[in-house]
């Protein structure tokens, strides 16, 4: 057994928590998330990500048994061709791009932000911009750029109207879209992607993510569309109805507002809603 040193990303309480040797060799890529349990390090429940030589990567506060509608693969996604890893590198990928800046990356691509990412190791720019390109093609647009932090430091008034990171910090939170504590869907779709030991099947996995939160969005927005010119009435529970007879999916709450907020802040249209407690939120 090897011991690792834990600290709670909530109270920076530390402990020690024991990982077999088994776990390790199972993870020889990627890396692996360990449920730490209330009681364990302090009283509060987390995820922390470690890699093959037991250091921490990073750690997440999230429920991950929100419920995610899933959609029927199709034999183009079983056929997706994996990038080379001269082209991307996943290794790379999951070991310098922290999972909580994954999730506020993802958070700025589905709200249409520009953004900037501070990176000194100049090596990893392609990858990094191969990685995202991949990831949402045929779905949603990206604006990113990567720059040093001399650079950076030197043109900052060039990104004032662009969500900025450094590793897992904001420096730039345009009009505070970012809450930490509002991104349970993005945290359970990065979790999917890193914790998937098939490093193929996690791109797949990860691009199907953004694909269909895109497919599902865009589909509101031509109901919505629809309902105005027929001069029909439509709200959030409307929807949410169609959405389950055109895909055959349920959709709970959670997911249904995570896809409103895309629909709203990157397609620009608002969703007509109904009070909160006919929804039962």
């Amino acid at each position: 057994m090897n011991k690792v040193k834990i600290r709670c990303p909530s109270c920076s309480r530390t402990g020690f928590i024991e990982i077999s040797t088994e776990s390790i060799k199972k993870a020889l890529r990627g890396l692996i998330a360990i449920n730490i349990a209330k009681g364990i390090i302090c009283e509060h429940t987390f995820i922390a990500y470690i890699d093959k030589n037991l250091n921490i990567r990073d750690y997440f506060v999230a429920d991950f048994q929100i419920e995610i509608p899933q959609l029927p693969q199709s034999e183009k996604d079983l056929k997706t061709s994996i990038p080379k890893k001269e082209i991307i590198d996943i290794d790379l990928i999951k070991l310098n791009i922290p999972a909580t800046l994954l999730v506020y990356i993802l958070k700025s691509i589905f709200s249409k932000q520009k953004i900037v990412l501070i990176f000194d190791q100049e090596f990893l720019y392609n990858h990094i911009y191969n990685f995202f390109n991949y990831i949402t093609k045929n779905s949603f647009e990206i604006n990113i750029i990567i720059i040093t932090k001399e650079k950076y430091n030197k043109n900052k008034k060039n990104y004032k109207n662009s969500m900025v990171f450094e590793d897992i910090n904001i420096l730039r939170n345009k009009n505070k879209l970012i809450n930490p504590r509002k991104l349970a869907v993005q945290k359970h779709i990065v979790n999917r992607f890193l914790t998937e030991k098939d490093l193929g099947y996690s791109y797949i996995v990860f691009k199907n993510e953004i694909l269909k939160a895109y497919e599902l969005a865009k589909a509101i927005v031509d109901i919505i569309k629809e309902s105005k010119e027929k001069n029909e009435s439509v709200n959030t529970l409307k929807i949410n109805s169609q959405l389950e007879k055109l895909f055959g999916i349920k959709i709970n709450i959670i997911y249904l507002k995570f896809l409103i907020e895309i629909v709203e802040n990157y397609f620009g249209i608002t969703v007509p809603s109904i009070t909160d407690s006919f929804l039962g939120i």
